[in-house]
């Protein structure tokens, strides 16, 4: 009988162990990106495309992701609501940026004319099936950002 629990508990841990390090969220592309409102620091929006690796579903909340166009800090992303997404599966996470109008104007000609900018996102978002922890977010690349909103 004892060993029946010594595997019991040894199955146990192990379950929770796989659970507890979620693998990381997979960038895939930034669509739909538009600008929600004008001003000293305008409100950015966009659709982030990432993959989830993990077998099972998770709720995402609490974004806190940088975003680095062609090396510059323009702003900084957060989610307004969770959402859920499935495990297995590609998923659009809309995030809001507020702005720094100062380092989007000098990216200002590669936007419009939608040029291949350097991205680079960097931070965490927190996900979780009633326990949440952070998943880092580390994505730098070339991207085509077709802008919209003007």
């Amino acid at each position: 009988m004892r060993v029946v629990y010594t595997l019991l508990a040894v199955f146990g841990i192990a379950i929770l162990a796989s659970c507890a390090n979620p693998k990381d969220l997979v960038y895939q592309d930034v669509k739909n990106f538009r600008v929600n409102s004008i001003s000293l620091n305008p409100d950015i929006g966009m659709d982030v495309q990432f993959y989830n690796p993990n077998k099972f579903g998770m709720t995402m909340k609490d974004a806190d992701v940088n975003l680095y166009i062609n090396g510059e800090l323009v702003g900084h992303a957060t989610l307004e609501n969770s959402y859920k997404v499935q495990g297995l599966d590609t998923f659009l996470l809309p995030v809001n940026l507020k702005a720094n109008l100062e380092n989007i104007l000098s990216n200002s000609i590669a936007l419009m004319a939608n040029k291949k900018v350097d991205v680079e996102l960097k931070g965490s978002i927190k996900a979780g099936k009633g326990a949440f922890i952070n998943i880092p977010i580390n994505y730098k690349g070339k991207q085509e950002l077709h802008v919209t909103g003007f």
